[in-house]
């Protein structure tokens, strides 16, 4: 019974981190102390010097395509949107439980990894695209360590 609930739990989470995170994006205008970007993939994120700023995770699937990020710069705290391939998703696994320190949780569908970089600490949350069976969406969560 605790797994299934752990299920639901992370189910909805990750469903509604998603739409939090999409109506941040819409909502959140140029200006102000939040900032806007995006990335037709991760190549040009790593272009661009997020990744190496710490605006987006440095463990994200090779594949990531139609990243989208808002960061505080006030707060140092931020969020953001991708989708990569779901074939893609076992071996990024894989790869995250590798990652120094990074805590990799399955339910059902939801993948969720965790880790710390840089006096930073990183969530992300992926499931599978309801319309597109080859594609998983994500989001992650950034937030300073105290």
């Amino acid at each position: 019974m605790k797994i299934r609930t752990l299920q639901i739990f992370l189910g909805l989470a990750a469903a509604l981190l998603l739409f939090v995170a999409f109506d941040l994006l819409r909502l959140t205008g140029p200006g102000g102390e939040h900032q806007i970007s995006r990335y037709a993939n991760l190549k040009a994120a790593r272009q661009a010097g997020v990744i190496e700023r710490g605006w987006v995770p440095a463990l994200l699937p090779a594949g990531s395509t139609d990243l989208k990020e808002v960061h505080d710069l006030d707060k140092n705290t931020g969020t953001g949107t991708f989708r990569f391939p779901s074939a893609e998703l076992d071996t990024f696994k894989a790869e995250a439980r590798r990652f120094g320190g990074a805590d990799v949780k399955e339910a059902g569908t939801v993948t969720y990894v965790a880790y710390a970089q840089d006096r930073s600490r990183f969530e992300l949350i992926m499931s599978p695209d309801p319309q597109k069976a080859d594609v998983m969406n994500g989001i992650w969560g950034m937030k300073p360590i105290r």
